[in-house]
């Protein structure tokens, strides 16, 4: 069969198109694998999913291409062989696609100019954008690659695809992935004395870099040696400027400032309440004191419910109330409903707390472990079996 028509490379913004239906085989799972004449769908490729749309009304769950260029449509219902069919192509898509596609070739280009490193890996998802460089960026670098290419954006510079004859082919510079001779479609931004960049690419593009409208390059990570950084580009760097002003203007409207004050006011909020936090802590030690002072001793063993102790305010009250009594000591926080915390100790040395970790699981229906001389965990018994369990329960070696 004679490769498919690619009318995504005569014009990329061509998203209604009629086309014959050359083949329909069912597949496996009820799908049916539809062969046009000519499509303008873009098949998955590049880094870059492919079109989505209906044909015939149908929806298109997926488009590849094979290696001798003929493009599968999946579809789940048939089409008739011979059909004249509309195929629409879902422009909004289409066009963010284009918006993040063309900005990773300004970036890549832009990159490769300034500092020499190649794009070795590009994926445009439906949300995110990453691209993969061979070398190691920094934040203030990214920057100026990013006000770089927004101006390319602001000037409107055009955008050419074209297959170039093979005697230009091997004249020109470009780049590319990979070490290509015959077929090769090359999209070029800008011309004359501000060409921007020149790549091997086979996906749609916009007409001129005004489409991609605005770049950001958010954050990165090293990656295999190089960087990976991830972009967004066009109406998603729009929803993000959107999201990210919408949560500002809260921040700003809760701690009752500007947002150009934002940022500083919450890191006084921050520094405030970790001075809260310290003082906190402090008079909860002191009320430890204060409770662990007011114990009377007691033979046997003695157990505490308090309120609002994560675990290691359990541990600190722990140790300065288990020499108050001459058995096994344990502290628990929480309630009937969502159970207790717990934390368990001995005065006496010679005990190993570890023997009992079976008892106190099968009895409190616990969770946890620990060492000789401190068990902690979580149980679901109910206060007053937890208190009945430390009254009439005998810790002891023998």
């Amino acid at each position: 069969m004679r490769a498919t028509a690619r009318l995504f490379d005569a014009d990329s913004h061509l998203f209604v198109f009629d086309a014959t239906v050359l083949s329909c085989e069912p597949l496996a799972g009820g799908e049916y694998a539809v062969i046009l004449d000519k499509t303008a769908f873009f098949p998955e490729g590049g880094g870059q999913d492919a079109d989505r749309g209906t044909l015939g009304g149908v929806l298109v769950r997926d488009v590849q291409v094979s290696a001798d260029g003929v493009i599968c449509h999946t579809l789940p219902a048939p089409l008739s062989p011979g059909a004249v069919v509309r195929g629409e192509v879902d422009a909004a898509v289409r066009l963010e696609r284009m918006q993040c596609h063309s900005g990773e070739h300004l970036v890549s280009g832009a990159v490769y100019a300034q500092y020499g490193f190649h794009n070795v890996g590009f994926h445009l998802g439906d949300e995110d954008v990453t691209l993969d460089f061979d070398g190691v960026l920094t934040r203030e670098q990214l920057n100026g690659i990013e006000d770089t290419v927004n101006r390319y954006i602001r000037a409107c510079l055009p955008v050419r695809a074209f297959y170039p004859a093979p005697e230009e082919l091997a004249t020109l510079q470009y780049r590319a992935k990979l070490a290509l001779t015959e077929n090769v479609r090359i999209v070029e931004i800008g011309d004359g004395d501000l060409l921007c960049d020149r790549c091997a690419c086979c996906a749609p593009h916009v007409r001129n870099t005004g489409e991609v409208g605005l770049i950001q390059l958010l954050d990165c990570i090293h990656y295999k040696g190089g960087i990976r950084v991830h972009m967004l580009a066009g109406s998603r760097a729009l929803r993000d400027y959107r999201q990210q002003f919408g949560a500002i203007s809260e921040i700003a409207v809760a701690l009752s400032v500007r947002r150009e004050d934002s940022v500083g006011a919450f890191r006084r909020v921050q520094t405030e309440n970790e001075e809260l936090r310290h003082s906190l802590a402090s008079l909860r030690r002191q009320m430890q004191d204060l409770r662990a002072a007011a114990l009377p001793e007691t033979d046997g063993n003695l157990c505490l419910f308090e309120e609002g102790l994560d675990m290691n305010g359990l541990r600190q009250l722990l140790n300065r109330v288990v020499h108050k009594c001459s058995g096994v000591c344990g502290v628990f926080t929480g309630s009937d409903e969502a159970g207790y915390a717990y934390v368990i100790g001995r005065r006496d040395p010679s005990l190993d707390l570890r023997r009992f970790i079976g008892t106190i699981r099968e009895t409190l229906n616990a969770r946890g472990g620990g060492s000789a001389e401190m068990l902690q965990g979580r149980a679901a018994a109910s206060r007053s079996a937890i208190q009945s369990f430390f009254d009439s329960h005998t810790f002891s070696d023998s």
